[in-house]
């Protein structure tokens, strides 16, 4: 069975782990420097803020930082990039993504209302970019849930952002040439089957991401 890296520190991932295993793989949860040749694939969950001295900005509004899990992260973020192997970031490990790449962040939305958590995920209307991948997984037009107050500014070398919130952000990332995904919203928090018409399934996004391994 196909091994993926959960890289995580901070944060319970209980629900990565349950949706990788809806997927087919074995997860393995590890807040180390793990060897990249031992995995298929790496997944970058959600969590806190990353620290802004990462991509060279002073701090306006991050909170809930860890630099030691932000430096591991990124660590194995360029291992297994540099070794072609499937990449997926998930809310915060989507913004790490663009980080690793070059770009930098928007530290607090002005328009959190929409996409801040307020005692539960918020739900809103997405774009995605036609001949994309998250447009082959989910069409144009599709609502997924949102729990993020920071959002892409500057976005990464050979990245493409191709999926968009109504006011403009950034809520998923692909590699021009890598088998390497973000997406701002939360998948792992959509897998029921019987998700109302219109709404996102995770499981599509995991099962794609599984199949690259």
């Amino acid at each position: 069975m196909k091994k993926v890296l959960i890289s995580c520190l901070t944060h319970d991932a209980h629900n990565y782990i349950h949706a990788l295993k809806q997927a087919g793989v074995n997860p393995i949860l590890s807040s180390e420097i793990e060897d990249e040749s031992l995995y298929d694939g790496l997944l970058l969950p959600g969590g806190g803020d990353i620290a802004p001295i990462l991509y060279h900005r002073k701090n306006r509004g991050s909170n809930n930082i860890s630099v030691t899990e932000d430096i591991i992260q990124l660590l194995l973020f360029h291992r297994f990039l540099e070794q072609g192997k499937p990449i997926l970031g998930i809310c915060k490990g989507m913004q790490l993504i663009n980080v690793a790449l070059g770009g930098s962040l928007m530290q607090d939305l002005p328009t959190g209302t929409l996409h801040a958590f307020d005692e539960a995920d918020r739900y809103h209307s997405t774009k995605a970019l036609s001949e994309s991948r998250i447009h082959s997984l989910y069409g144009s037009d599709f609502i997924t849930n949102s729990a993020h107050h920071q959002a892409i500014n500057k976005l990464g070398d050979n990245l493409i952002i191709t999926q968009y919130a109504k006011d403009g952000v950034a809520e998923a990332i692909e590699h021009t040439t890598l088998p390497v995904i973000g997406v701002q919203w939360h998948p792992e928090r959509m897998l029921a089957p019987n998700q109302p018409y219109g709404y996102a399934n995770g499981l599509t996004l995991f099962s794609y991401f599984t199949g690259l391994l």
